[in-house]
């Protein structure tokens, strides 16, 4: 069992927390907390399943989405093992949410095109969590960045078995692009 300490606690949603891993500072554990009104947390099951499948599907580019290591135990409940993604100046990357309050959209419309296509050319599909809050700003230099998906990632949608097919995989992707969009990107 993983010991989770209070001191490497790093952010929190509204049903997961994310801790530092105690024996690995460039991984993080995401666990389901207590009294997050749910049981079971549906959305760490389908992030879950949702890596496996793309660690079977072979994706060697992880440019977009943190890496995935498995489950663990904790002491706060049962978690994953994910890539801590960090600037390249060793500081934990920070959300797209807080770049987009100081600069224009504008300003990352090259890495949002870049990560948009990522999902398409990888037929990987997120779902309505993709927002800026769930999106980290990687400064891979002063002037180069990527957008790292943190949460959001696999569909809630009922009927998921079109996503095997890769015409109607980019079909949904696309869809869910323009709503994203729409919503967090247009003034």
């Amino acid at each position: 069992m993983l010991i989770l300490e209070d001191k490497d606690f790093i952010a929190k949603g509204s049903e997961r927390a994310c801790y530092l891993h105690p024996k690995d500072n460039n991984k993080t554990v995401k666990v389901t907390y207590e009294n997050n009104k749910r049981e079971k947390n549906k959305q760490s099951q389908k992030e879950i399943s949702y890596y496996k499948q793309l660690q079977k599907k072979g994706l060697k580019n992880w440019k977009h989405l943190p890496q995935y290591f498995g489950e663990v135990k904790t002491n706060k409940g049962h978690g994953f093992i994910i890539e801590l993604i960090k600037d390249y100046d060793g500081q934990v990357s920070k959300s797209f949410a807080y770049y987009l309050k100081e600069n224009d959209v504008e300003k990352y419309k090259r890495e949002l095109e870049k990560y948009k296509q990522y999902f398409i050319d990888n037929c990987i599909i997120f779902n309505y969590g993709m927002m800026p809050k769930n999106i980290l700003l990687r400064k891979n230099s002063e002037t180069d960045f990527d957008l790292v998906l943190i949460d959001g990632l696999g569909d809630v949608s009922h009927f998921t078995l079109p996503n095997k097919i890769p015409y109607f995989a980019r079909r949904r992707i696309n869809r869910r692009w323009d709503k994203f969009v729409n919503k967090y990107l247009k003034k």
